[in-house]
């Protein structure tokens, strides 16, 4: 991927582990989620890097120099408070962590804390422009899709469509990170923009913002937006009869969207949100293989909605495999660096690449922290409360659906 040559991949690493008397010690990764604000992505990010752990530790845990350790993962709850992801990367750091796989939230600040610590972080959610920076963050790494690349990708999607777009956000720091790659994304194009708005994540409400945005002469709406938020604009536009095609990043696919609108499943028909792709080149083999693993430790994450024919609906793992993937990455930079912390650690973090769980290639170097190329971003659109890819995009239209019916 980028040129990085193969030097590591997690088997090799994990079966040299089988040397040196067995494991001697235990290593910490942190899970900085919201698990208490949305459970569905601390959960998801949780699981992921839990499973990596899971099945690193039954080949042997990880060499490292002479010693063998096995992993293990602590939760801390960052509420999507800034305030708190910061507090809890000091614990962490304080804990004596190896690693931290983030949700995002707070970076802008914990880099800072665990940089001084030798920690690198993990972004495994958030896309943000400046989250992760090689020169001013060298312990930052991500493996999600970027605000860039989703923002990108929609404007490339949507302006040949001569649609009159109004771009929303909403005033949370996922919202203004949103908002600004969407600025980028749309800047040479501005007839193609009919408003832009800022949506307050704390309204029960939205029908007013909704309403001027619709005398704008708005034909699409694209909204960036925490899930709650997404759901109660489509509300407030469904239930004002206006049936205005939306779209959205990757919190589209949230459990809770479909939640809030079960009382009206129509509603949900035709939202089609961007996110990174969950099979790859090599097919849809490697991909089967990590959701069945995932649904065997944990059971299929049931939305709680079902289609038209009472079928249960499941959310697929795409967002776990992140997490799981930078755990597999960082286990083969811990084999390669003999080190558990430091320069050591994180420069092998530049040098090692992994198969991740779609059968891409995950790792970084020293030019680029970034898991997940902007071209690998796809849309998807829901029918009767499950999404399949859309077929007018040359990406999109070459990607199998995936089973979400139980």
């Amino acid at each position: 991927m980028r040129g990085l040559a193969l030097v590591a991949v997690v088997l090799a690493s994990l079966s040299a582990c089988g040397s040196g008397g067995g494991p001697k010690g235990t290593l910490t990764i942190a899970v900085n989620a919201p698990f208490s604000q949305s459970p569905y992505v601390g959960e998801t990010l949780f699981r992921g890097a839990d499973l990596a752990v899971q099945e690193i530790n039954v080949s042997g845990g990880v060499k490292v120099g002479q010693r063998t350790y096995r992993l293990r993962i602590k939760r801390f709850d960052n509420g999507l408070s800034p305030g708190k992801a910061l507090q809890n990367v000091r614990r962490a750091a304080a804990d004596g962590v190896v690693a931290i796989v983030d949700e995002g939230t707070g970076v802008d600040a914990s880099w800072r804390v665990a940089g001084a610590a030798g920690i690198p972080i993990g972004i495994t959610y958030q896309g943000g422009l400046g989250l992760v920076d090689e020169e001013r963050r060298p312990n930052v790494f991500r493996i999600a899709p970027t605000d860039r690349g989703v923002a990108f990708r929609l404007a490339e999607y949507l302006i040949p469509k001569k649609l009159k777009v109004a771009l929303l956000a909403d005033d949370t720091g996922y919202g203004r990170q949103g908002q600004a790659a969407l600025r980028k994304a749309f800047g040479s194009n501005p007839e193609s923009v009919a408003a832009r708005a800022t949506l307050p994540a704390s309204s029960s409400d939205l029908a007013p913002q909704i309403l001027r945005v619709r005398r704008s002469g708005a034909t699409a709406l694209l909204v960036w937006a925490q899930a709650a938020t997404i759901a109660k604009a489509v509300i407030a536009a469904r239930s004002a009869g206006w049936n205005v095609p939306i779209f959205t990043p990757p919190d589209g696919e949230d459990p809770l969207v479909r939640q809030q609108l079960a009382g009206h499943p129509a509603w949900v028909d035709g939202l089609t949100f961007a996110t990174g792709r969950m099979t790859a080149e090599v097919g849809t083999g490697p991909w089967d293989a990590f959701q069945s693993k995932y649904e065997a430790a944990y059971g299929a994450a049931r939305v709680g909605v079902r289609t038209r024919e009472g079928r249960q609906v499941v959310q697929p793992p795409d967002y776990a495999m992140y997490s799981y993937d930078f755990v597999n990455v960082l286990a083969a930079a811990l084999f390669r660096a003999k080190a558990v912390h430091g320069d050591a650690l994180l420069r092998a973090l530049e040098q090692v690449t992994v198969q991740g769980a779609n059968g891409d290639e995950r790792g970084f170097n020293a030019h680029n922290h970034e898991g997940v190329v902007d071209d690998d971003v796809y849309f998807a659109r829901f029918h009767d409360m499950v999404f399949r890819p859309v077929k007018d995009d040359p990406l999109s239209a070459t990607l199998p659906p995936i089973e979400q019916r139980r």
